[in-house]
């Protein structure tokens, strides 16, 4: 892969065309996956307390969970490092 097949005019990257010559799949789809991964995160941001539950039936660590606030998703991974910074839930939340 040439990365400057994929510069922009203003010399920045075509991220999308750079995913789609790695990954093989359409831009369109490309293009989806991104917007999905900015909705989760705005989601994530957002909420003021996460309280996560397996979403994935798995052994332990692995899997993916969900809030049950704001139904941002994240991995197992994020899941443990989230619990081990964990603080008690703010005054007056449910």
């Amino acid at each position: 892969m040439n990365l400057e097949d994929h510069r922009n005019p203003n010399g920045t990257y075509d991220g999308v065309g750079v995913m789609a010559e790695l990954t093989s799949l359409p831009r369109d789809e490309i293009r989806a996956i991104a917007e999905q991964v900015k909705a989760n995160s705005a989601k994530l941001r957002a909420c003021p307390w996460h309280e996560f539950e397996q979403l994935i039936t798995a052994p332990p660590g692995n899997g993916k969970y969900r809030c049950r606030h704001c139904q941002g998703e994240v991995s197992a991974s994020a899941y443990h490092w989230h619990q081990q910074g964990r603080r008690p839930m703010p005054v007056g939340e449910p």
